[in-house]
């Protein structure tokens, strides 16, 4: 079958979509980015714990914490996972950098993949996640013209207008 055919067969995704960490019971907005070679998490804090085997060698248990949520108000969250390697990634000025490797399943809509994703400070980026080509490649097709077609919009925060009315709206007359 050649790869256009094929390719037809596949789910169309928004250039952003809703992304579930069901292992880690988390839902965030990701950026599909099909220039991009490897995912990467945006994690606030990352801490080694421990060690444990991966193939036969011992590697860092790292405890990660994670921002989730609106920016307005985030909320933590705290995850264990153990680190299967170490890539050298090219950060957004084309630096290199050595980033830690996890894996873990990525649900976005019908697309349900186990994948590698690097751990690093995404602090000023709009999207907290970014998902590589490796992690969509065969499993869906970004059209980079739309977003959310296969999750949802996430709430947007309210302007200090609209803040206002839902106020006056719920004080007595």
């Amino acid at each position: 079958m050649r790869p256009a055919e094929r390719a037809t067969d596949l789910p169309r995704l928004g250039w952003k979509e809703q992304v579930l960490l069901p292992e880690w019971g988390v839902r965030m907005r990701a950026k599909l980015d099909t220039g991009a070679r490897t995912s990467a998490l945006h994690v606030e804090e990352l801490e080694e714990i421990g060690v444990h085997a991966h193939k036969g060698e011992l590697v860092p248990l790292v405890r990660l914490t994670l921002l989730v949520g609106r920016r307005d108000a985030p909320e933590r969250r705290v995850i264990d996972a153990p680190v299967v390697g170490h890539r050298r990634v090219r950060d957004t000025r084309a630096r290199p950098e050595l980033r830690p490797v996890v894996q873990t399943r990525i649900v976005c809509g019908p697309v349900d993949v186990a994948t590698d994703v690097t751990l690093t400070s995404r602090e000023g980026m709009n999207f907290r996640m970014l998902l590589g080509r490796l992690s969509l490649a065969g499993h869906c097709v970004v059209d980079p013209a739309a977003g959310y077609l296969v999750t949802s919009t996430p709430p947007r925060a309210r302007t200090d207008d609209e803040e206002d009315a839902i106020s006056d709206a719920e004080e007595p007359a």
